[in-house]
């Protein structure tokens, strides 16, 4: 069973107030052996039926955080130019299953982040990284995107250890 470790919800930002409106997809990234990434939609505010209501994406780990963008870029954004690169080097229409390192070669990946750093919508992210997320490391590639995000990071972590048979806590709240 894979650990989820990263969720990250899109939605709208709210020009007056912090936080996000109109939730409508959800990415979860579950690691173990293999990492893999899943968006939903959120059916909150309905579903327009256009794309997939679940993809799973495969991604590479040196630019797993990225592969998660583009996945936003594609079924969320519905980016016309990353639209005509994904048709053109790997989707099919109705897949909803990518692998980044077997359907993608390196320039194609490169490409595709290159295109998606410049998309500009009124669309936020926010990431929930977990403690122990590969995503961590990953972070800084955000401040190359052109779209409204926020990081939460744990703080405090209290749970129950096998081997000590107590609770352990780290942080503070």
């Amino acid at each position: 069973m894979a650990t989820f470790t990263c969720q990250v919800l899109v939605g709208q930002k709210n020009s007056y107030d912090g936080g996000i409106i109109n939730v409508s997809h959800t990415l979860f990234l579950s690691e173990n052996s293999i990492p893999a990434w899943t968006l939903k939609t959120t059916g909150l505010y309905g579903d327009s039926g256009e794309s997939p209501s679940k993809v799973t994406w495969i991604p590479t780990l040196e630019h797993m955080l990225e592969d998660a963008l583009v996945m936003i870029g594609l079924f969320v954004l519905k980016d016309e130019g990353l639209l005509k690169l994904a048709n053109k080097f790997f989707l099919k229409p109705e897949q909803n299953y990518a692998e980044f390192y077997s359907d993608l070669t390196t320039e194609q990946r490169q490409e595709l982040y290159q295109h998606t750093r410049k998309i500009e919508s009124s669309h936020k992210i926010i990431l929930t990284v977990f403690e122990g997320s590969s995503i961590s490391k990953h972070l800084p590639a955000l401040e190359t995107y052109q779209n409204d995000i926020e990081v939460c990071t744990s703080v405090y972590r209290k749970e129950f250890s096998l081997w000590t048979k107590s609770f352990e806590e780290r942080g503070a709240l």
